[in-house]
């Protein structure tokens, strides 16, 4: 504890009641070393050594930390509370420190401090781009000129959701959708870091300082608007903030006829490019998706019910979309994202794989540039080496858009599934960075790290997912498997209940019943063996095979492998389909430690679905090798 805050180095946040603030890496190694001082003074040229070791940085870096470490404390450098300035020497915490645990005792403080791990510099370096560097003429020292790095962070934004102040509330969906579709086409900005959707809109309906929001999201613009819909008329204003002292940079209203919407959204995206002086070669332009307004009307909803887990409704949209207007390639390639979402828990993973693949080849037979489309069509291709494809598939596509979150997603799912638990831990770490705030992203952040045997900092990452008022399937199951794996058996039914309430499932109490039934290792297996099927069976006939899948989960969770393994074989994996095996796939490699990979059955199974042949052309995992022509795993 600094004063009444928590500091949490290994994710780089801070906390206070239900306030969480993020702070970059640089800044976290500044207060870090700071607090080691254990409130003695820092000189600057300690601190940059310290932090810029080998680095030869102007002062101005080491001011920016600092202003970052204040505005998250809500710091007055006047009147400090948390870091004095000590007029040409240095700084010093002046704020009472008290360890809490191991994550900021003084121990630990140090080691972060004065030796940063890999993983800790490479999230940093995401964070922050080395724009310029400026060789110029330091003070003679030892008779030599030395260059100095003058280090610029590149323009940043984040788009907040569009307030609707038509007549009609139904219109919100609309006017989030217009700050969505901008904020995807300013993705398209070469050297422009945009936050994504679900951290902007954490702060919809919030009368939120911008700077504070700046601060938090780690950008230096923040882009607000309204829009007011009636009829096939739109009116939107917009308006573009510094977050550093809260100047307003850029407005502009737009009054037009719902035909026109795409070329406001381009002016508009021009306009942002024009302000923060980002040179292009050309500015990125929306063109005419779709002539149809009502198709257009209908596909914002369908996309406002993917952002919030809902796959089902999307597609119950899209179907509509593609009925008015069958050159539709968005809504083609939206539909494509719903299937995918879908497989294995509400449709049938063959079935599923079905969809995708023709809603995908629809897609790209109307835009072949569609990128997401491009990666699912292959994805989804039937026959031999269908997993190969999928890796290849979204190996491309991160390749062509790595800063696109529905490209991340699967693609670190991919790269855990095959065993690639190191890369896949990479690329949950750019999800996080793009998206900081998003459930989906922070949840497989966790389980990456979990998986690579991090258990203590998957527990830290959990912290904000736990906060969150958002339930997913994917999130609370994974969430609930680390808590029961490591035995935290509380924690775990609290999650369960609350996503049973969300459900409206009036009755939670069997949740606890079958935890602490199957914590028993003498009787658990055979509890579950009797409890699952009555519990699938009292599902509507819906969510039953969505239900099946995730309660054999409890198999793996509490140790029972040879159960575990003998239900996922009964299922009859192939490698020529999708198949749900793959899920448990998935799942036994985050929760590896209860020795799933070692297990004798594993590499029956991996060869079932062809994973072998990824290993064979890809490379071995993380966890095995092949010895004398044959594969050994820990």
């Amino acid at each position: 504890m600094l004063g009444d805050w928590r500091i949490s180095p290994k994710v780089n946040r801070i906390s206070k009641d239900d306030r969480i603030t993020g702070i970059k890496h640089k800044s976290m190694a500044v207060l870090a070393f700071l607090a080691d001082a254990q409130g003695e003074v820092r000189t600057r040229n300690e601190i940059m050594d310290n932090v810029w070791p080998g680095m030869t940085v102007t002062d101005d870096v080491l001011t920016q930390s600092i202003v970052e470490i204040r505005r998250a404390f809500d710091d007055d450098a006047k009147r400090p509370r948390i870091i004095e300035t000590i007029p040409k020497v240095g700084f010093r915490l002046i704020a009472a420190i008290t360890p809490v645990d191991e994550e900021t005792s003084p121990a630990l403080l140090r080691s972060y401090s004065s030796k940063p791990p890999r993983r800790y510099l490479r999230f940093a370096l995401a964070f922050v781009a080395i724009a310029a560097i400026v060789w110029a003429f330091s003070e003679w020292r030892n008779d030599e000129r030395k260059p100095v790095i003058v280090v610029h962070e590149s323009p940043s934004i984040a788009v907040l959701p569009f307030v609707n102040i038509s007549d009609d509330p139904d219109n919100v969906f609309f006017a989030e959708g217009m700050s969505e579709e901008i904020r995807n086409l300013l993705t398209l900005v070469p050297d422009l870091k945009v936050i994504g959707r679900t951290s902007s809109h954490a702060f919809k309906g919030k009368n939120e300082d911008l700077r504070v929001i700046g601060q938090k999201l780690g950008v230096s613009t923040v882009l607000e608007g309204s829009v007011r819909k009636s009829g096939n008329r739109v009116r939107i204003s917009v308006q573009l903030t510094d977050t550093a002292d809260g100047a307003m940079l850029w407005s502009d209203s737009y009054e037009r006829m719902l035909t026109d919407i795409f070329a406001v959204q381009d002016e508009v995206a021009a306009a942002i490019i024009d302000a923060l002086q980002i040179h292009v070669s050309a500015t990125p332009t929306r063109g005419r998706p779709t002539e149809s307004p009502e198709a257009y009307t209908r596909y914002l909803r369908a996309k406002a019910a993917i952002n919030v887990f809902d796959p089902l409704k999307a597609v119950s949209e899209l179907l509509v979309v593609v009925d008015l207007d069958p050159d539709f390639a968005e809504a083609y390639e939206m539909l494509a994202f719903s299937y995918w979402n879908l497989a294995g828990w509400a449709i049938d993973a063959v079935e599923a794989q079905k969809l995708v693949h023709e809603a995908a080849n629809r897609a790209i037979d109307i835009d072949p540039n569609a990128v997401l489309a491009q990666a699912l069509f292959r994805a989804s291709s039937f026959g031999p080496y269908v997993r190969w494809r999928k890796m290849e598939a979204f190996e491309w596509a991160v390749r062509q858009q790595p800063d696109n979150p529905l490209i991340l997603e699967p693609y670190v799912l991919a790269l855990t599934e095959y065993g690639y638990l190191e890369e896949a831990l990479r690329m949950a770490e750019r999800y996080v960075e793009l998206d900081p705030l998003s459930l989906i992203a922070n949840t497989y952040w966790s389980a990456s790290l979990y998986a690579i045997g991090r258990t203590e900092d998957a527990i830290a990452a959990l912290e904000y997912v736990g906060r969150s008022t958002i339930e997913s399937n994917a999130s609370t199951w994974t969430i609930d498997g680390i808590y029961l794996a490591e035995s935290q058996d509380e924690a775990a039914i609290r999650r369960f209940e609350s996503y049973m309430n969300h459900d409206d499932d009036p009755d939670s109490n069997w949740i606890r019943e079958l935890v602490t039934a199957a914590r028993d290792t003498a009787s658990g297996q055979t509890y579950l063996d009797r409890v699952i099927p009555q519990i699938v069976k009292s599902m509507p006939e819906n969510d039953a095979l969505d239900w099946q899948d995730r309660l054999t989960s409890f198999y793996l969770y509490f140790g029972f492998l040879d159960r575990y393994f003998e239900i996922i074989l009964a299922s009859k994996p192939i490698a020529t389909t999708w198949h749900t095996a793959g899920i448990h796939i998935w799942r036994g490699h985050i929760y590896r430690r209860s020795g799933f990979t070692a297990h004798p059955k594993y590499l029956e199974l991996v060869e079932l679905l062809g994973i072998l042949e990824i290993w064979e052309q890809r490379g071995p995992p993380d966890f095995c090798e092949k010895i004398d022509d044959d594969w050994v795993c820990e």
